[in-house]
């Protein structure tokens, strides 16, 4: 009898594990680096709702930056979105002379979650100095309506001033 239970229990996993969505992983960490693409060049571009447009607009998003005065948390969709638009009015940086490049990967992909650890280095020119550091950053995403969207961006590492 225990062995007719078992051979039935493994039978159900077997046919409820193939049974189960398979995600293309190839294609989600594609799909999620265009997003982070998109969201880059709206803060290049200093477009407030192209950057919206990339976000889960939830209570539950939440942003995390280190600064000169220490760590800033931005709990909640709204606390993030006046965040940057503050930022943006006040920033003085010539964004077309900026360069950040994304690399180093660490995918962890679900059906509709994932979260991604990864570096973000920095160049930037500024008089006559050219300044470069690297960031690591940990981001998390949902997937709503076949696109994926940050719910967590957390960033690291960043230099003194």
């Amino acid at each position: 009898m225990k062995t007719n239970a078992l051979a039935l229990v493994s039978l159900l996993l077997l046919v409820s594990s193939s049974c189960q969505k398979k995600v293309d992983v190839l294609k989600e960490q594609e799909a999620i680096k265009a997003v982070m693409e998109e969201e880059k060049n709206a803060f290049y571009n200093r477009e407030l709702e192209g950057i919206a447009a990339t976000w889960m607009q939830k209570p539950s998003s939440i942003k995390l930056y280190m600064n000169k005065n220490g760590q800033t948390q931005l709990i909640g969709w709204d606390k993030i979105y006046e965040d940057d638009k503050e930022y943006l009015k006040t920033d003085t940086l010539d964004r077309k002379k900026i360069d950040v490049k994304f690399s180093d990967y660490q995918f962890n992909i679900y059906e509709n979650n994932a979260w991604v650890m990864f570096k973000a280095i920095w160049n930037i020119p500024q008089n006559d100095t050219t300044y470069i550091f690297e960031q690591t950053r940990i981001s998390a995403f949902e997937k709503t309506d076949g696109k994926w969207k940050y719910t967590l961006m957390a960033i690291f590492n960043v230099p003194n001033e």
